[in-house]
């Protein structure tokens, strides 16, 4: 029969690593609003992109791509069962076009241990609570703990 293993961490590694997470969660709290703002304007200049190409080839080959005989993949108009035309645009026209990818909200609200709040607001508990420890060492499930905010 295995023996359970008591396997303790130091309480100054666990409030830095916290400490470092929360400078990091800051950090994005505070550049957000320029990441966002530049998304916005990498996602207009996207659109005009896509939309310059396609009204391109719609004007080139607009009576082909209507009639239905044109099987080409890079742009195809159809009609579909609500008698709705749809345009279909193929990645061959986007080919060099790299869609802007939004920036994550830094601080979302969930479930932490049955509390709405933000994990910055979990981490700063849980920092406070080992400061005012005096317990040189945390056991590994409290660790455990600690890490699914990290």
């Amino acid at each position: 029969m295995a023996r359970a293993i008591s396997v303790k961490i130091p309480t100054s590694k666990v409030i830095e690593m916290i400490e470092g997470k929360i400078a990091e969660i800051n950090e994005d709290i505070a550049t957000y609003p320029a990441r966002k703002a530049q998304y916005l304007v990498e996602r207009e200049a996207y659109t005009k992109a896509v939309v310059e190409r396609v009204g391109k080839a719609i004007a080139t080959r607009g009576a082909e791509l209507l009639s239905n005989e044109d099987y080409d993949n890079a742009i195809r108009i159809n009609t579909n069962y609500q008698n709705r035309t749809e345009l279909t645009i193929g990645k061959e026209i986007l080919d060099g076009l790299v869609k802007p990818v939004e920036p994550v909200e830094p601080e979302p609200k969930g479930y932490y241990n049955r509390n709405y709040t933000t994990k910055r607001d979990e981490l700063e508990k849980t920092l406070r609570l080992l400061r005012m420890t005096e317990q040189e060492t945390i056991t590994s499930s409290a660790y455990n703990s600690v890490l699914e905010l990290l």
